[in-house]
């Protein structure tokens, strides 16, 4: 068995969504959900060393110290060649762990792809090395139109494994593979990315609790990981994987964050600092990219404030690639998920509807 470091493979790895390398022990984390790494191997045995780091959920309110905190750790799909559905899961439950990709009698020659299942903030994962007996071969990223979803617990696929909805957030329940974003993305043939963290407001609101909100986030490859690591957080490269779309679906938890800010006017603010946000999204994106503003499904309280801001932005800048989306609510004969999040059938049908108004657009 040989070791290989993330640096002997730099030019053998082909990553989808926004990953970034830690240079002091060579670690290729990939933490935002969906986000995969993908190599070509040709052998007999292949294992994956990682480097893993919880977060933790409240067990009571958040306000107690006294809470008991029980610890979330990430989850992981392994899929082989094109296959829809992945050929085994785990949990990498402690922050060191090595396990086995792949194993045949005689030597093959096949994609392996690792796909992080769970979010961001919630669960860390990185790559520290493979072992195999073979080779890596040269992998071949496919052109193809590309999306990026922007959200926050929705986007995330929270609780869409289970019909419970007075259960909590246990990231076994997670599952981002199948969350609407990559789901509408695979039915279009598109590469996506998925930037979104549960409990995130697009905007800043006093008095939410929070490290950031999606504004603060959007422009950089991954701020909440950077940050926890002492690391300066590095500025998304939009020009190295450009957006045909993307989707932004926020707003959700805003109205909260409203309500406990107790600010004067914040309700008011809130669609002028969503126009600063979409403004930020085209600069960041350029003039190309279609730009979808989504709300849904679990509660529309500030659509009508979005649709202003959506309007106005395009009044004052005659961007004509700026869309409005209000995502169906869910059906009351379908599951509820934990948290009253959408379950599995919800995220198939808003696929579907993402799927079909993306294909509609000019």
């Amino acid at each position: 068995m040989q070791r290989y470091s993330v640096s002997d493979l730099s030019d053998r790895l082909i990553t989808y969504g926004r990953t970034f390398r830690e240079p002091g022990e060579d670690i290729l984390f990939f933490n935002w959900s969906c986000s995969t790494v993908e190599v070509v191997f040709s052998g007999t045995h292949l294992n994956v060393s990682f480097r893993a780091d919880c977060g933790y959920e409240c067990e009571g309110m958040p306000t107690d110290p006294d809470a008991p905190k029980r610890p979330t750790w990430p989850w992981v799909a392994v899929f082989l060649d094109d296959m829809e559905t992945p050929l085994r899961k785990f949990q990498v439950a402690s922050p060191n762990e090595t396990w086995l990709l792949y194993q045949s009698a005689r030597p093959e020659t096949h994609c392996i792809r690792l796909t992080k299942l769970t979010e961001n903030s919630k669960t860390f994962l990185g790559i520290t090395a493979f072992t195999a007996e073979g080779e890596f071969l040269p992998a071949v990223r496919k052109p193809a139109r590309r999306i990026e979803i922007v959200g926050d617990s929705i986007t995330c696929g929270y609780g869409n494994l289970v019909k419970e909805p007075g259960r909590h957030f246990f990231s076994a329940d997670e599952d981002g593979w199948q969350a609407y974003g990559p789901m509408a993305a695979r039915k279009l043939g598109m590469e996506w990315s998925c930037v979104s963290v549960s409990g995130i407001t697009a905007v800043r609101h006093p008095g939410w609790p929070g490290d950031f909100a999606m504004a603060e986030l959007y422009g950089y490859t991954d701020r909440v990981c950077q940050t926890r690591l002492g690391m300066e957080p590095e500025r998304w490269n939009f020009a190295a994987r450009p957006n045909d779309y993307v989707v932004v679906n926020l707003g959700t938890n805003d109205c909260f964050g409203i309500l406990f800010s107790g600010a004067e006017g914040e309700l008011e603010r809130f669609p002028r600092a969503y126009m600063d946000f979409l403004r930020e999204i085209r600069r960041f994106n350029g003039p190309d990219t279609h730009i979808v503003c989504a709300l849904g499904t679990m509660n529309y309280y500030l659509y009508h404030d979005i649709a202003r801001a959506v309007e106005d932005y395009r009044r004052q800048t005659g961007d004509p690639r700026v869309h409005l989306l209000r995502f169906r609510p869910i059906h009351p004969f379908d599951s509820l998920g934990a948290d009253g999040h959408p379950a599995l059938d919800t995220h198939k049908k808003m696929a579907d509807e993402l799927a079909d108004f993306l294909q509609h657009l000019a």
